[in-house]
């Protein structure tokens, strides 16, 4: 009989299975072993029947490698959407954890599906701790492949084991100190031969720990794969290791007694470690950090753009002074402070000359407590924007020359309000040979006052001995006036 079925066609005896189904539960002859059984057996046999569908589809013809591929184009397609290896707040900051939802729908697809993505290292290397079942089955599929990881501290044994077992493959690290704060650099004691790019986030609130410091890492004075570091809020330490390849620095609301008293000797240190370094990002810093004295600069020879926002403007100006930049850099120091007269004045010479005298081109604007400062060379930019208590920017103007002396000036725009800056700020260009100057009669306070810069505009320009701007080709007068009460223009 056994024979006879098998050589049943098989629509024959799936077409049977209803009203033997049927004709068992109506003589009561299927007890519950009986049923699970036959529902196991039924299961069996459509796995095997969807998998051979399966293996009729097109795509299912695909060799497991190209399958692979197709793979890695969905992953590769969604992290494209969502930022790029160095952008340095997207993981650290947790606002966006990693998205397995893509990979999950491809293992739920089939079992070849399945079969081939656990079997694909690669795709798993993107790992967050955010979901401990997800950390543990991620480092398990992925294999030896280079991982990129984000962990807390937020149970620390479990990330020191995650990092002292599979430190010697993390290729990036994103490490958020949460919710307490802690001594990070235990953490990262491991050898990490791959690893190319470091973010330490804090964003704990309780106190931080006793102030450490320069602090050695990764069990190796040299780091020589690193190329991108991130340190945001840290206040109890910098890395004192070497760091041939680094090229992106980002330090940003860096606090902490040790670090506010000698801020600019610690940065000197870290960044005497980083000889290529091409980008440089500070924010923070406080007033406190511009009272380091600090005689040697620091040469950057591949520095292409150097930031400093949110800070003083005294410390700002003070981290300008410690380096020593080629001359087609970019520097934008962005939204300071200036807190007083004093502050104005920077006791200190800028050592980045050739870069300075590369600027030919100047835009200017002083209105009462704002200054807006844009300088643009061939390949050179400067950017300054600062806000002060009061009007502290006359005296700073009329010093320019000698704290940033900008020789090769050949056009400049301007708009002030003080009728003294002018006279002293051309005196200071002597190749000028374009002159713009924009006057708004609605910024002064009194109409005596908006004749008075245009007097001391024409004043100086008149002058005979010495010619104040004796090359001077071209100049353009823009002066926007309130009309008088009770005027109105006649329409034609």
């Amino acid at each position: 009989m056994a024979e006879a079925l098998e050589n049943l066609p098989i629509l024959t005896l799936l077409s049977a299975l209803p009203s033997a189904l049927r004709r068992g539960i109506q003589t009561h002859s299927l007890g519950r072993e009986e049923l699970t059984q036959a529902d196991t057996l039924v299961s069996q046999t459509l796995l095997q029947i969807r998998a051979q569908l399966n293996l009729l589809s097109p795509i299912d013809k695909l060799p497991p490698e190209i399958l692979a591929q197709c793979f890695e184009h969905v992953k590769s397609q969604f992290w494209n959407n969502r930022g790029n290896d160095l952008q340095i707040e997207y993981r650290t900051l947790r606002k966006h954890p990693i998205e397995v939802r893509p990979l999950m729908t491809i293992t739920h697809v089939c079992k070849r599906w399945r079969d081939v993505a656990l079997g694909t290292p690669t795709l798993w290397t993107n790992i967050d701790d955010d979901r401990p079942a997800h950390i543990e089955a991620s480092l398990t599929h992925s294999g030896n492949a280079p991982i990129s990881v984000h962990l807390t501290t937020k149970d620390f044994s479990r990330t020191a084991l995650v990092l002292s077992t599979h430190g010697h493959r993390i290729k990036r690290l994103d490490l958020t100190v949460y919710p307490q704060a802690c001594f990070v650099p235990p953490l990262l004691q491991f050898e990490a031969p791959l690893l190319e790019c470091l973010t330490v986030c804090s964003e704990a609130k309780s106190p931080p720990p006793a102030e450490q410091f320069t602090t050695m890492l990764f069990r190796t004075r040299v780091v020589d794969k690193l190329r991108a570091l991130a340190l945001v809020g840290i206040n109890s330490w910098l890395p004192g290791n070497q760091f041939p390849q680094l090229t992106h620095l980002h330090l940003s609301n860096i606090s902490g007694r040790i670090i506010l008293d000698d801020t600019m000797r610690h940065f000197k240190h870290l960044l005497l470690n980083t000889p290529a370094l091409q980008y440089l990002f500070v924010s923070g810093l406080s007033r406190g950090a511009a009272v380091t004295s600090v005689t040697d600069t620091v040469r950057l020879p591949a520095l292409r753009r150097l930031t400093c926002t949110q800070s003083t403007f005294l410390s700002a100006f003070r981290l300008f002074a410690l380096l020593e930049l080629p001359d087609d850099a970019m520097v934008r120091l962005d939204m300071m402070e200036c807190l007083s007269a004093t502050d104005s004045i920077l006791p200190f010479q800028i050592p980045s000359r050739g870069l300075l005298s590369s600027l030919d081109n100047l835009e200017l604007v002083s209105e009462g407590e704002d200054l807006h400062l844009i300088a643009e060379g061939p390949k050179s930019g400067l950017w300054i924007q600062a806000d002060s208590v009061e009007d502290y920017w006359g005296l700073w103007l009329a010093q320019l020359d000698t704290m940033l002396p900008m020789p090769s000036i050949e056009r400049l725009l301007v708009s002030v309000t003080d009728p003294e800056i002018i006279p002293r700020l051309l005196r200071q260009f002597p190749r000028l040979d374009r002159l713009s100057v924009y006057l708004d009669e609605e910024a002064f306070e009194t109409s005596d006052e908006f004749q008075l810069v245009l007097r001391s505009l024409y004043s100086v320009l008149e002058e005979a001995d010495p010619v104040v701007c004796p090359q001077l080709q071209e100049f353009d007068l823009q002066v926007y006036m309130v009309p008088p009460r009770g005027w109105h223009p006649q329409r034609s």
